[in-house]
């Protein structure tokens, strides 16, 4: 009952709000997990468009093998990281965040960050992903303390006043959106000077059910900048979008500690 009522308290109370001052509506490209096709898929079709995505990591999974793909390993790692892609946060053995407390998901995050710098020397986590798309009110608290964003997976197009601690997006799943859709989307986006998130998993020819095609993701490209949205990473949209860290004016928090 208590965890049930922290879920939706983490959906509904905005935790650090920040008024959008972007110029122009923006698009980012995210991958939770990492799949290997991600990164031989997904991250070379950025590159051939000249953009970056954000790849949400989880550093003890690298190199598991379950029912639907591998995920990278420590190589493919530095790889994204080396050619100037963003690397977030997505707890270090992909836990539920609605189930850790808070020592719990501290050394999620530590351990997390300890592998990824060994990997990667002077690299910053500084955006967060929920895994399984699971918050809960003490943990966005508190993970808004350590990180500039956590995204989740409730949708919608980011516009207006956002809440830092739970970004909204678009699922780019070849299941759910055709071609059509994702250039009304990226319309969408356009006439509302929002900020649009897609994420996926997998990107393959077979995508699993939370995946997508190459050439979905290349559709989704290509309507952004036929539309001339700029695609950022989320560090980069952040910034477009007025955040600072150094800077916090426009941002309003909900102040607690972390909760046990």
């Amino acid at each position: 009952m208590v965890r049930g009522v922290l879920k939706r308290a983490a959906r509904y109370l905005h935790s650090k709000r920040l008024v959008m001052r972007n110029a122009t509506p923006l698009v980012s490209f995210t991958f939770d997990d990492v799949p290997e096709s991600a990164f031989t898929n997904g991250a070379a079709i950025l590159e051939d468009y000249g953009i970056r995505g954000t790849f949400y990591i989880a550093a003890g999974t690298s190199g598991a093998i379950d029912t639907h793909w591998r995920v990278i390993d420590h190589e493919q790692i530095q790889a994204l990281h080396r050619r100037g892609h963003e690397i977030g946060c997505h707890t270090y053995s992909h836990a539920r965040v609605d189930m850790l407390d808070g020592r719990a998901m501290q050394e999620e995050c530590d351990r997390n960050a300890a592998a990824l710098s060994k990997l990667c020397p002077g690299i910053q986590l500084t955006n967060f992903c929920y895994p399984c798309g699971q918050a809960s009110l003490p943990r966005k608290l508190q993970l808004l303390k350590r990180f500039d964003s956590c995204r989740g997976c409730f949708e919608g197009i980011n516009t207006g006043v956002v809440d830092l601690g739970l970004l909204s997006v678009i699922e780019l799943y070849e299941r759910k959106l055709t071609p059509d859709d994702v250039r009304r989307l990226v319309h969408e986006t356009r006439d509302c000077n929002g900020w649009l998130i897609l994420y996926t998993h997998d990107v393959a020819e077979t995508p699993s059910w939370i995946g997508c095609s190459p050439k979905l993701l290349r559709t989704a490209i290509e309507a952004a900048q036929e539309a001339k949205i700029p695609c950022l990473t989320i560090r980069e949209a952040l910034a477009a979008i007025g955040y600072s860290r150094a800077d916090p004016r426009g941002v309003a928090a909900v102040e607690s500690g972390a909760s046990p």
